[in-house]
């Protein structure tokens, strides 16, 4: 009597196991799309962050070149060079606006950036 409720107990455990399958794979997608949204809302922040230091990081050269091309202006006219004073009074000028709207353009493409990288995460994560 005791080896038929075994066998019994052991038929409706492999049985439920068989279905139970399937149920937990699919279960299991829905909970990596529940994970890879927390994800993607979390890591957010970071990724507009970093967009942003790398936008500050581009401005911050681009201004260094315009102050390391006004000194060699300052210096070519202080040698002699009477041709170049024009462009010792224009290069700043155009060097600062070309160099705020590219700042003004990476700034304002942060956002986007940061929210296209959160969609290619977690194509990178479930191809592992």
């Amino acid at each position: 009597m005791r080896r038929r409720y075994l066998v019994l107990t052991m038929a409706i455990l492999v049985i439920s196991a068989m279905f139970a399958s399937p149920c937990a794979a699919e279960k299991e997608g829905f909970g990596t799309k529940i994970k890879n949204f927390w994800i993607n809302l979390l890591s957010y922040p970071a990724r507009v962050t970093e967009e942003s230091a790398s936008v500050l990081a581009d401005t911050t050269k681009n201004g260094i070149n315009v102050v390391t091309n006004e000194i060699e202006r300052v210096a070519e006219v202080a040698a002699g060079d009477v041709a170049k004073t024009k462009e010792l009074i224009t290069e700043p000028i155009t060097g600062t606006a070309e160099t705020a709207v590219k700042a003004a353009e990476d700034v304002i493409k942060i956002p986007s950036e940061a929210a296209n990288e959160d969609k290619e995460a977690p194509a990178a994560e479930t191809s592992q």
